[in-house]
């Protein structure tokens, strides 16, 4: 499990293109595989590709843009950052 305090950021071998239902898809260059994301998915990759962010720092973000409580925030952020992790899609420093 990710401590929510490591920094983290998005693998650079790691493309994101955006539909128009504002969901996306990641495809990791160096395994071919891809990955779906939602509207709040695509908007925390986005947060991670610009700069290192811990779990902490991108449940202050999401609870700004989404009606969403900061605790139900974190307990998503780490499932979702747990699972880009184990698939090679985010790095911590």
């Amino acid at each position: 499990m990710i401590d929510t305090t490591a920094k983290l950021h998005a693998n650079p071998r790691c493309l994101l293109t955006e539909l128009e239902d504002r969901t996306g898809v990641l495809l990791h260059l160096d395994t071919k595989f891809y990955f779906t994301l939602n509207d709040t998915g695509v908007f925390l990759w986005k947060l991670l590709a610009d700069q290192e962010r811990s779990a902490e720092d991108l449940a202050d973000k999401l609870t700004e843009e989404f009606e969403v409580s900061r605790d139900d925030a974190l307990a998503h952020i780490r499932a979702l950052l747990d699972d880009l992790h184990a698939n090679r899609l985010i790095e911590r420093r």
